[in-house]
């Protein structure tokens, strides 16, 4: 019989399908074993990608819940944190806490709002994918100690909040911080800054960018060992695993920091090993020169930094840098104390 006029699929079928009828018989020839172990591996391949795919989620975001978490567990002194809460945009209450500037002692919310009055800067910290906001508390203290007031908020799923996190439902609880800022505590976009540190990064380029889409830029944005995109970061420790097509929260960091016009501050460790240093020197590249307002763009590398440890490893650095880009937004005045 001439094979040359069979449709392809029939001149295939040999190579596709020489096995023994009984699925679980051994092959006999050369040409069965070797389609045989191929299908094999190719099934066990197909469905470990589909059990990554089910539970990305699952290894994106690491929180650590808790049915409560008071002020008393910051470990500050009394009267320097404050609990706040706000309601996102579905529904649920997120819980965080207020770390006021210079850490000064208030005795409640209306002293609290005193001390937010005289117009020091204000962070919004987006924290990373894992633990939740008592993880952070070194962070809050450096901040407050350059006479910054921290707002400090966990994401919907982490800490006592309720919810399961996800990109869109990060991005509505930081508009929710936001509004919460701005609205709730009457405080003008001009003086908050917005910090983002590893997938928190993420979230605030997200949330930068739609606020300077809106004309209603933040001061500042601080992105701290933050990647180009979900997709490099993932790519760079799963390179057999076709990511690009399996992942669903994606924070597609390089493509949106082209649009924010606020002062941009990077910094990242030249040894992390969960955020590749080259994937912070990517996005860096793709940031404005400068800000509309004229501040350049900066880059503070440090050696032997790594993803976790940065802030113990390099804490002088870390804060000069930090008082340094923060004086430049703030008025002459405030930059001053």
């Amino acid at each position: 019989m001439n094979t040359k006029s069979q449709p392809a699929w029939k001149r295939c079928l040999p190579w596709l399908v020489p096995l023994p009828r009984k699925m679980f018989e051994k092959p006999q020839t050369g040409k069965q074993m070797l389609v045989y172990y191929l299908w094999r591996v190719s099934a066990f391949y197909v469905f470990l990608l589909i059990l990554l795919m089910l539970a990305q989620r699952w290894l994106i975001y690491q929180p650590t819940r808790v049915s409560s978490l008071s002020v008393d567990q910051a470990n500050g002194p009394f009267g320097v944190v404050h609990e706040i809460q706000t309601t996102t945009e579905d529904g649920l209450e997120l819980k965080g806490w207020h770390i006021l500037a210079g850490q000064v002692a208030c005795s409640d919310q209306s002293a609290c709002d005193a001390e937010l009055e005289k117009g020091q800067p204000v962070v919004i910290f987006l924290h990373g994918n894992g633990g939740n906001r008592m993880h952070r508390m070194e962070d809050y203290r450096l901040l407050a100690s350059l006479n910054l007031h921290v707002f400090a908020f966990d994401y919907r799923g982490y800490a006592e909040n309720p919810g399961s996190p996800s990109q869109t439902g990060l991005l509505k609880d930081a508009r929710a911080i936001w509004k919460y800022a701005v609205r709730d505590r009457k405080i003008d976009p001009s003086r908050i800054i917005l910090f983002g540190e590893s997938l928190g990064g993420g979230v605030a380029t997200l949330l930068a960018s739609e606020l300077c889409d809106q004309n209603t830029p933040p001061a500042g944005l601080i992105l701290r060992s933050t990647f180009s995109s979900l997709v490099d970061a993932a790519s760079s420790h799963f390179p057999w695993i076709p990511v690009s097509l399996l992942l669903w929260d994606r924070y597609p960091n390089q493509r949106l920091i082209g649009n924010i016009t606020c002062p941009i501050l990077m910094i990242h460790g030249t040894a992390d090993r969960i955020v590749p240093f080259e994937l912070g020197e990517k996005l860096f590249a793709a940031a404005p020169e400068n800000s509309a307002s004229g501040i350049p763009k900066r880059f503070v590398k440090i050696e032997l930094g790594t993803h976790n440890g940065l802030l113990y490893e390099a804490r002088g650095k870390m804060r000069d840098a930090y008082h340094e880009f923060t004086s430049q937004l703030a008025p002459p005045d405030l930059a001053a104390q």
